[in-house]
């Protein structure tokens, strides 16, 4: 990097970075990107809008940015008083043309961890019915069915399943425990503002849970500008949509947002002719209800309530029920799952008047999910009653190069499950605190240091450290690295699911009686380093990255299918336990106003089994990835075309073993590699209405027999959790969405 010269130590400009809406109302602008103009000092400001940066030599111009506002530039000459950006949100202008475009997925190189912000623009790319399909487009986060008759998807990051990575509501526990199945469905898509995506453990100030990584989604928010959003949705698979959003500035000081969706399947299919739904009959009301309240002084406020109901009824289908043959007592097979949550949230922040870089802020949130669920014969019934409070005072010592967050948090979860005639009961209390200290002392390093100690009632009490450091090596290279743990505690039957969709036995083996399950907590330590170059190519940006993670389980729930294919076995790990991933990415404009982005991602996922030390099953080794999306010009009235088409190639992936089923009901010992195929073309009519159509597996490509003895599903040999690829082949959609933005009274 060519510096403009060693910044002065110690010296330093201060200032808050504030939005002005088209009521002339201030709100701060948290992680607003703030920086000198022609060099690569920069930071990021705190929750509240509020900076400190370093000064380099022949500093004269600094610029504050966010995405969804213009850009601001001030010329700094007075380095001793308070700077204020005024960031207005972007507009189109009556009498010019702006073709300047931002990435519609954006990599932070000033945050000290790898951080990726898939904006609203980027979920518009496919068929984003909800958080599990959000990622389609992402190649850092791989997207499953977890059987074939429930319908359910989960992600996997790093090679690990969903419940290794941290997944919060705008930085507050989002999707956990109970709700680790079948969560990612119940967030619409529509309701989402953006994703923040970071791989490997993230900070202290989060908890513990983190260990393969942490997906941070932002919702709609009631202080944004006044509008009602419309979007409607249907698929060839018989699904139909509804999401309703609406805000309404109550006053200068409140504002509130109601977010309304619904959906339903009402009628069945078969498209693979096993005899049973591709996708189960649902039914799901999904309603939350938020405010935000701001005094324009110290103290900031928003609290909400979320509400769920959600039915599915799979398995056989209705016309298979008259073929003759005798069915067992409790008739056909049938899956049935009704899930309802009810949760409240809060968050309370203050400023304190006078010292601009001290604040404290307390999140709160309480949740009670209820599930009621048969697989055929098999009953499992959950409930999971949540409380969570974290309280977090920032500051800084001395000057801005030093920085801290600190406080105290508290978890309270207690979980009663029903699975046959077992009955498994447990609550946990775990209070904890935190430190986390930051050091910057010049706009090219940072370095981030934080540790917590957690008190838990059944596990006793343990220390989490975590460290991240960022060098930027020149104007256009940043590299990171990361070390730290991350525990949490196992939910077998919870995360496990899939595995109620056969005639499986379900054994636990653990050897602590005071624990639940006889399980110890799982721990992991997290290694990772990553470096991203930018570039410029014919006036066209672009960017490259490498990735490289090892995650190192010292406690793991083992869920081992390879001891016959009738049983499967819980046990914590006994011998090695590790993930190896390597990514490399690339993203440039190919042409103007056609971007590519394609990736190859290696993925060793190694445990020691009864049997051995073996690859995870359903874990592809090998995987690319590419993703091109072109758009048209926007005129002054609308008429935008945008098509966006994702190609990816999965690699070989083991299968546990059916050695002892009959010939007809064995599988091989690893599935075939397969291209997947999304395509998705948009047409912007004008500034309120937007239609869209597209293809999900253009190629109709299906896994053959997903269902193993499908026709004697109450045998000994019945599994429908077998499932490495599509299921249900192509897939057609169309929708139309509708944005109605309401102008500032005159």
């Amino acid at each position: 990097m060519q510096f403009l010269g060693a910044s002065v130590y110690g010296q330093s400009v201060q200032g808050v970075v504030v939005s002005e809406d088209k009521k002339g109302r201030f709100e701060p602008v948290p992680f607003a990107n703030v920086y000198w103009m022609n060099s690569n000092f920069g930071t990021t400001t705190d929750s509240n809008g509020v900076f400190q940066l370093a000064i380099p030599e022949d500093a004269s111009h600094l610029i504050a940015s966010f995405v969804g506002y213009s850009s601001d530039t001030l010329l700094i000459e007075d380095l001793n008083s308070t700077i204020t950006f005024r960031l207005k949100q972007s507009v189109s202008l009556e009498a010019v043309e702006i073709e300047a475009r931002q990435s519609t997925t954006q990599m932070d190189f000033i945050h000290p961890l790898k951080m990726e912000n898939m904006t609203e623009r980027e979920l518009f790319k496919a068929a984003c019915c909800n958080l599990s399909e959000s990622f389609e487009t992402n190649p850092s986060v791989d997207v499953n069915f977890t059987d074939a008759v429930s319908g359910n998807r989960q992600i996997r990051m790093l090679g690990l399943d969903g419940p290794y990575t941290m997944i919060s509501r705008e930085n507050m526990p989002g999707i956990r425990g109970l709700g680790t199945s079948f969560g990612l469905t119940f967030i619409p898509g529509s309701w989402i503002e953006s994703i923040q995506l970071t791989k490997g453990i993230g900070s202290v100030v989060n908890g513990y849970e983190s260990i393969a990584g942490q997906i941070n989604f932002e919702l709609k928010k009631p202080e944004d500008q006044e509008y009602t959003f419309l979007n409607l949705f249907a698929n060839q698979g018989g699904r139909l949509e509804l999401n309703f959003l609406n805000n309404i500035h109550l006053s200068d000081k409140w504002s509130t947002m109601v977010l309304l969706h619904g959906n339903t399947r009402p009628y069945e299919q078969d498209m693979n002719s096993d005899g049973f739904r591709d996708f189960p009959l649902q039914d799901q009301v999904n309603l939350m209800n938020r405010w935000k309240y701001n005094s324009g002084k110290a103290l900031r406020a928003q609290f909400g309530i979320h509400y769920l109901k959600d039915l599915k009824e799979g398995g056989q289908m209705d016309d298979e029920l008259e073929t003759g043959v005798n069915y067992p007592i409790s008739g056909p097979y049938r899956l049935f799952i009704s899930t309802e949550k009810i949760e409240g949230f809060a968050k309370v922040g203050i400023v304190f008047p006078g010292f601009k870089y001290r604040s404290m802020g307390l999140q709160i949130s309480a949740s009670k999910i209820e599930q009621e669920s048969s697989y055929g014969f098999r009953d499992y019934d959950a409930l999971e009653e949540t409380f969570y409070a974290n309280y977090i005072y920032q500051s800084i010592i001395g000057n801005t190069f030093h920085k801290f967050k600190t406080g105290l948090s508290f978890l309270y979860d207690h979980f009663d499950e029903e699975l046959d005639q077992f009955n498994f009961q447990r609550i946990e209390r775990v209070p904890g605190a935190f430190f986390e200290y930051s050091f910057e002392p010049s706009n090219n390093f940072t370095l981030v240091a934080g540790a917590r100690y957690d008190e838990h009632n059944i596990f006793g009490g343990f220390f989490t450290p975590r460290l991240h450091l960022r060098y930027a090596i020149d104007e256009f290279t940043v590299a990171r690295a990361l070390a730290g743990s991350g525990q949490r505690t196992a939910n077998p039957i919870a995360e496990q699911q899939s595995l109620l969709a056969s005639s499986r036995t379900f054994n636990f083996l653990g050897t602590n009686s005071e624990y639940p399950y006889g399980l110890p907590m799982e721990k992991a330590w997290n290694f990772g380093f990553n470096i991203t170059r930018s570039f410029t190519l014919d006036y066209r940006e672009g960017y490259v990255s490498m990735d490289i993670y090892r995650t190192d389980f010292e406690n793991q729930l083992v869920v081992d299918r390879d001891e016959g294919p009738d049983q499967v076995l819980f046990y914590n790990l006994d011998g090695k336990s590790y993930a190896n991933n390597l990514q490399l990415e690339l993203s440039y404009e190919l042409i103007k106003f056609l971007e590519m982005r394609a990736a190859y991602r290696f993925a060793e996922v190694r445990t020691d089994y009864q049997s051995g030390l073996r690859q995870k099953p359903f874990t592809p080794k090998h995987r690319f990835f590419v993703n091109w999306a072109y758009s048209t010009r926007r005129n002054l009235k609308g008429g935008q075309w945008t098509f966006d088409l994702t190609t990816q190639w999965f690699g070989e992936q083991r299968i546990p073993t059916t050695e002892g089923n009959t010939l007809e009901n064995s599988r091989g010992m690893s599935s075939p590699s397969f291209f997947l195929m999304n395509g998705q073309v948009s047409r912007y009519i004008n500034h309120v209405w937007t239609v869209y159509s597209g293809v999900e597996n253009i190629l109709n490509y299906r896994q053959d027999d997903p269902i193993i003895s499908a026709d004697n599903p109450f045998g000994n040999q019945f599994d429908a959790s077998m499932v490495w690829g599509p299921i249900f082949g192509r897939m057609v959609y169309v929708g139309v969405r509708m944005n109605l933005e309401r102008q500032k009274d005159k």
